[in-house]
Parts: C-alpha cells; structure tokens; sequence
C-alpha cells in the first residue's frame, strides 16, 4: 500500500508529471537531471526576479503587492491543473505547448480568483478590499490560499485520490469532485481560524488564536502534510491505518497532530539558535509567525527532492531511506533559512530588514521558487531535459 499511495502523492500524482519518455531533450542521468532542473529553476527564478519583482532593481512597484497575492493563488492554480485535474485536458497537448497553455490557464485561474474576491465580494465586505499595498484584501485573500493549500494538496498527498480512485472514476470527475470538497473544507478553516482575525468586526476576544500564530502553526500542519506524502512515503499513516479510507481520514487529523508539534519544534528552534536575540525582540509576537517562514524553506527542499532527484534513496529499504531524505532536506533547509535571512534577502534581494542584515519573507520568496519550480518541472515538464 506504502508504494502505491507514494505513486499517487503530490510528487508525481500520475504519470503526466514524470518526464515523458518518448520527449526529446538532453539524456542525463538521475543526479545530473536534478541538478540540472535546480539550477534551471533557480536561474529563471533570479532573472525574473531583478527584472519583474526586485523591489530596487525592476522599478515596478510589485513587491509585496501585488505580486504577493497573484503568486500565493497561482501556486494554488497549480495544485489544482497538476494534482488535482492531473492535467487534464492539457495533457493531450505536446511541450513546450502544453507548458505555455498551463501557465496562462493557472494565471488566468489566480487572476479571477483575485478580481472575484477583492472587487466582487470585496464590495460588500471591506476586509476583502483591494487597492494600496496595505489594503485589508491583500491579507483577507492570501489567508484563502493558506488555508485551501493544506486542504487540496493532501488529495493527491496523503490520501492518494481517494475515494474516487476507488470508485473507478476519471478525470474530469476526479479533479471536480476534489475541488468541491476542498472548496468545503478550506470555508470551514478559513471561518473558524482566519476569518474572526481579518473582518471588519474582528476582536482579540473573538478569535480561536491570533493571525501570527495561525500561519505559524498551520503551516506547520502544512509540512507535515508535505513531509509525510513525498519523503515518508506517506509515513506513519501506512503503518497505522490499513485500509485506504482509513489512511485518508487518519492523515488528516494526523497532520494537525504532527504539524503541532513541528510548530513548537520550529519555534524552539527559532528562539535558540536561528534568529537572533535583538531581531526576537522586534518581532515581538510576530515571532509566532516564524515557524512558517522555516516550513516554507522544507517544503522548498522536499519538493526539489521529490520532483528533481527522484526521491532518492528508493532502494526498498524503508526506514533508511527515509531517515536519509529527511536529514538531508532539512539540513538543506536550516542552511537556506540562515543563509537567506542573515544578509542575502536584504543585501541581495533588496527586501525589507527587520533589524541590522535580518530580514526577507521567506513565505514569499521561497514560494517564488516553489512556483517556478511547478512551472518548468511541472507544466513543462522539464523541457529539454530527460531522465535517463
């Protein structure tokens, strides 16, 4: 059950995302084909980055938004063509066609998304409103994405299409059907968790707890739910449920369980060792927001290692092989979370200090990257690359 749930998890939800292998492209093998891909994902995100985005170099005014916004929803575009839909119809269209169609369609999806809420919805309600970087609808939507990101990413994570793979049912269906029910779920989150903390009304005494602490620990349920469906091939749900239903119910209330204690685990971390004391004290209770910044560094890592480098180990070995990957994504990510934090964001990437060389978002550039890395290994399926 182990490899068959793994087969169907978010790092290759079915075949359209494994690289085709009747595509021309440049023949390398498994560690050269990965690197490859990171360093191609990390030049296209560079580029665009200083000529788009940079908030001193590009001159247009983008960062934190609008780009903020339009970036958290085009990941979610993502989710849903690739994980959700499988890529359906786009995948009867061959590369690098199917990967141009695919980010005009997920851009076109984040788009209506945006105009809906801020301008529609954001009509009636103020806290959805659009207009000025700090307008209130900036938060109000992106918490949407948050909140959604958990809830869709964890059909084909952890619970491996189920239950319509079990009812024998295709795409479109598939993909329909695991829409309307995220659609439910994420409403459910985002009235319980986000919503008393962004309405107009909203109150300190009104809320399950406050903003920071939400993203923070959410987050965190997050990775956890990343973790465990690519690196862990999907462990320790396998070993504690046995059948398929039971695996997808226990994932995600498991999450929440696990993803608790990442938070705190993070936020020990965090408090000791990776944030300065002087920053600690800017920050305040900000610093409760934190935990997600790190996670958002770990999932960069795991998905580069599920998409990029195959999961590798893969010997059969179990638990070797999943010791290995996680110590090595998160080596990967504490090494990134410092480096990134401590005087390249500011020095480099021109983003905002929160005190002396400290400073950036990393739940925006990170995601930068991540999104990059949908577009070209994803959408494009890493076109001009193939696997030996």
């Amino acid at each position: 059950m182990s490899n068959e749930v793994a087969d169907a998890n978010i790092r290759g939800t079915s075949s359209e995302l494994e690289v085709k292998t009747h595509q021309k492209g440049l023949v390398l093998g498994s560690w050269a084909f990965g690197t490859a891909n990171l360093i191609i994902t990390l030049v296209i995100s560079f580029l665009l980055w200083y000529l788009l985005i940079d908030p001193k170099v590009s001159g247009t005014n983008l960062y934190p938004q609008p780009f903020g916004l339009f970036l958290f929803w085009s990941i979610l575009a993502a989710v849903f063509l690739a994980f959700c839909w499988e890529m359906w119809p786009l995948n009867r269209l061959t590369q690098p066609l199917k990967g141009l169609v695919s980010v005009i369609v997920g851009s076109g999806i984040a788009l209506i998304a945006i105009f809906v809420l801020g301008f529609g919805y954001g009509s009636m309600d103020p806290a959805f409103t659009l207009g000025g970087p700090s307008a209130p609808g900036y938060t109000a939507s992106g918490m949407i994405v948050l909140i959604g990101f958990y809830m869709w990413g964890m059909f084909a994570g952890n619970w491996g299409h189920w239950p319509w793979r079990d009812l024998k049912l295709e795409q479109p269906v598939v993909g329909i059907g695991e829409i309307l029910l995220g659609l439910a779920l994420t409403l459910i989150g985002y009235l319980v968790l986000i919503y008393p903390n962004v309405a107009t009304w909203a109150k300190q005494d009104n809320v399950v707890m406050p903003l920071p602490m939400v993203v923070g620990w959410y987050y965190a349920v997050i990775v956890s739910c990343f973790m465990t469906a690519n690196i862990l091939d999907n462990w320790p749900w396998v070993s504690l449920f046995r059948s398929r239903w039971t695996q997808a119910i226990g994932s995600f209330f498991g999450n929440f369980i696990l993803g608790t204690g990442i938070y705190w685990f993070f936020l020990f971390l965090l408090k000791t060792w990776l944030i300065p004391a002087q920053v600690q004290i800017k920050l305040g209770e900000g610093i409760n927001q934190w935990p997600a910044q790190l996670g958002v560094t770990f999932v960069f890592w795991v998905l580069v290692w599920a998409l990029m480098f195959g999961n590798y180990p893969d010997t059969g070995r179990a638990a070797r092989d999943r010791t290995i990957r996680f110590v090595i994504t998160f080596v990967l990510s504490l090494i990134t979370f410092v480096f990134y934090t401590q005087g390249f964001a500011v020095g480099f990437l021109h983003e905002p200090a929160v005190s002396g060389s400290f400073g950036g978002d990393p739940l925006t550039f990170m995601d930068w990257l991540i999104y990059v890395m949908l577009v070209y290994v994803v959408y494009f399926e890493s076109w001009g690359l193939k696997r030996r």
